[in-house]
């Protein structure tokens, strides 16, 4: 061989080692995919126990599953609905991620377990742990309920119980119709944990259920009415009685103003109002220049401002009045005096015009309280019953009254009235009782000025120029056809809720009282009263207290002497108007309150739910640490299981306000079934410490919950009034 032919030899064995060791580097071996899996996701843990015809929402993922088949849910023992229960989906795929809903079979099986299984590879599934399925023992009781009514946008805390429930789960709460019923916070809880209801924004009837966990089959349920929000306009055309009882800055006294004002699209056209204070009565017309109505503020109420042009009265001769309108019957108000004269509680009523043009008739219940003509000192509390028997006439027949004087040692019991006049109402229902007592020594002729609210009230308010020149001022209701015709069984029976003011010898010498008192057909007198004047003289609050005896003349006049608590005894007298309301009075040395008693309805069935809804809320009270009266209104609402919240325009005479716009109260109450709600607490009143959770009792007038409560502790006097009529 040549060296030429060796060369190319060469050449060519090279070239086709290249292309061999090319070729073999470019073959590659394809890896196999990634297996099938199969994952339960949902729930994340399965529970050990369920119940007969249970159900349960189930998820399983499969990954890797370039055919998308999903999986095909099973169940063992027997896959059938007999054995072993049954799937929403069936024998149909389901897609990977997509919930499919499990039904526990009818009958109790020892241990079910839960397949998922590739529709793609049929070999690879996942199952659940053992499940056991157990009769039905589960049962929910709705341990903390809704109250029955609750006002558009409050809030409700409420609670169920589950019992028989071996995987303690819970409920989850629900309602209907589904979205307008409100929400929950949180949607599930432990059994007997709280969630927090919110009512919906527009009025009607919902259903709260709360389900159990475990069982589904389970729950209980509670229908609640929600009331439409109280929207505060301006008054509605009418004319309009007031009345209030306070303390100014003027003389430094308690004063009292009652008066009636024409509202005529939206504006106060004309007026007339009675003031009397220890300075003196004044008696003067209501201008309509300057007077005016605000709508609501924040806390809800509206603004009333009266000028009487006198300069002796209010902010240069402008008394500002802020209003509360009660939720459920918007002819009635709370207000307070909001300015810096003085600050005063009490009640606005749309008057009753037919009652208002007729001169009163027949008997009336009074009470009065105040000062006498002697000293400023001179606390004064009078009641009794005025005997209208003629037209314009008082004849003294059937009339009669008593008097507690702390300037005089001698309490005045059983007093009369010689020949006495009514006048005829004027054309704002305004009348002029004068009245001549027999006893004219002691009692110079009284004339008290009257604002006829309807045909069974009359504000009362000592008038200008009278000869005893005391500064009175009260409540008259019409007897009506009851007059005279009064006895045991009137009263026999019947508890009456009172709340009172007053004085008593204590140190800073003012003195309240609330009370529910009974008076059994045996002839006794059983109840509870708490009282407070910053001394903690009450060895129990409530004071279970008790009387020997009651006596009722024909008159509507009750005497019960001798209440006592064990520690402290005093004398009450009574005036029933036979129409579920009286006057009431102490005949005390060592005390003279005053005030109003009501029939109490409901007595005995009272439960938390009573004390539920929108409220208007009035309080008037006193504090050691700062001189001066302090008095609030405002709008509140309470949850008829223990709590409310609202808020309130407060003024507070000689603080540092004194007038107090918007401030936010809550409070709590302890519901008993003859409704003396105690312990409790409000919260915000005491404008100097407004965390304070001060101590309060509260007396159920009726089932709507109307009640009177009264401050227990000693940071102040408060008295107060909730009502929704």
């Amino acid at each position: 061989m040549t060296f030429r032919k060796s060369i190319l030899l060469l050449i060519s064995l090279s070239m086709i080692a290249a292309l061999v060791a090319c070729s073999s580097s470019s073959t590659t071996t394809t890896p196999p995919p990634p297996a099938i899996t199969v994952t339960l996701t949902s729930p994340a843990t399965f529970p050990t126990v369920l119940y007969v015809n249970d159900t349960l929402s189930v998820t399983a993922t499969v990954a890797n599953d370039s055919a998308n088949g999903g999986v095909i849910w099973s169940c063992s023992p027997g896959n059938s609905a007999a054995t072993c229960g049954s799937f929403s989906s069936g024998t149909t795929a389901v897609a990977s991620g997509t919930a499919a809903i499990y039904t526990a079979p009818s009958a109790p099986v020892a241990a079910v377990t839960l397949i998922a299984t590739s529709v793609t590879t049929s070999t690879i599934s996942a199952s659940s742990a053992s499940i056991a399925i157990n009769a039905t023992v589960i049962s929910v009781a709705l341990t903390t309920p809704p109250p029955s009514s609750l006002a558009a946008g409050a809030t409700a805390t409420i609670a169920a119980t589950v019992t028989g429930d071996p995987a303690t789960l819970g409920v989850n709460w629900s309602c209907t119709p589904a979205a307008t019923c409100g929400s929950f916070n949180p949607t599930g809880t432990a059994s007997a944990a709280t969630t927090v209801y919110t009512a919906p924004t527009t009025a009607g009837s919902v259903v709260i259920t709360a389900t159990s966990v475990s069982d589904d089959t389970q729950s209980a349920s509670a229908t609640v009415t929600i009331t439409p929000l109280v929207v505060v306009a301006p008054l509605p055309d009418g004319t309009y009685v007031f009345s209030l009882a306070g303390f100014d800055s003027v003389d430094v006294s308690s004063y009292y103003v009652a008066g009636a004002f024409t509202v005529l699209g939206g504006a106060i056209t004309t007026g007339e109002q009675d003031f009397v204070d220890f300075g003196g009565d004044l008696s003067d017309p209501i201008s309509a220049t300057g007077s005016s109505i605000a709508a609501a503020d924040a806390a809800g109420n509206l603004q009333i401002v009266l000028n009487t042009n006198d300069t002796n009265l209010g902010v240069g001769g402008v008394e500002t009045l802020n209003v509360s309108v009660l939720p459920n019957n918007p002819a009635r108000a709370f207000i307070i005096e909001f300015d810096a004269s003085a600050t005063a509680s009490g009640e606005l009523n749309l008057q009753n015009a037919t009652a208002a043009a007729a001169t009163p008739l027949n008997g009336y219940a009074f009470g009065l309280n105040g000062y006498d003509q002697f000293e400023e000192d001179g606390f004064l509390s009078m009641g009794g019953v005025i005997n209208v028997d003629s037209a314009g006439g008082i004849s003294g027949t059937g009339s009669i009254f008593d008097a507690n004087d702390s300037a005089s040692p001698t309490l005045f019991q059983a007093q009369t009235f010689s020949a006495s006049t009514v006048s005829a109402p004027d054309s704002l229902g305004r009348v002029v009782f004068t009245l001549n007592p027999t006893d004219s020594t002691d009692f110079p002729q009284i004339v008290l000025a009257g604002y006829i609210v309807d045909a069974s009230r009359i504000r009362l308010v000592e008038a200008d120029g009278d000869a005893y020149t005391g500064t009175l001022g009260g409540t008259a209701f019409s007897q009506g056809a009851n007059t005279g015709t009064f006895s045991t069984a009137s009263l026999s029976g019947g508890s009456y809720v009172l709340g009172m003011s007053g004085w008593d010898t204590s140190p800073d010498g003012i003195l309240q009282t609330a009370g529910l008192l009974t008076a059994n057909a045996g002839g006794t007198v059983a109840g509870f009263v708490d009282f407070n004047d910053l001394t903690g003289s009450e060895p129990v609050i409530p004071d279970p207290v008790s009387a020997p005896a009651y006596t009722v003349d024909p008159t509507g006049r009750v005497t019960i002497a001798n209440v006592t608590d064990g520690t402290n005894t005093f004398n009450l007298q009574l005036y029933l108007d036979g129409n579920g309301n009286a006057t009431a009075i102490t005949l005390d040395l060592a005390d003279g309150i005053e005030g109003n008693a009501y029939l109490q309805s409901g007595g005995g069935a009272f439960t938390a739910g009573s004390f539920s809804g929108a409220y208007g809320l009035n309080v008037t009270g006193w504090d050691e640490n700062i001189f001066g009266e302090l008095d609030a209104v405002g709008p509140v609402t309470a949850d008829g299981v223990g709590t409310f919240a609202g808020a309130v325009d407060l003024n507070w005479l000689f603080s540092a306000g004194p007038t107090y716009p918007d401030l936010p109260v809550s409070g709590t109450f302890t519901a008993a079934a003859n409704g003396v709600f105690s312990p409790g607490t409000i919260t915000g009143l005491d404008v100097t410490t407004t965390t304070n959770a001060d101590a309060f009792d509260y007396y159920l007038i009726d089932a709507t919950g109307d009640n009177i409560t009264i401050e227990t502790d000693l940071n102040q006097l408060t008295l107060g009034y909730f009502a929704q009529q």
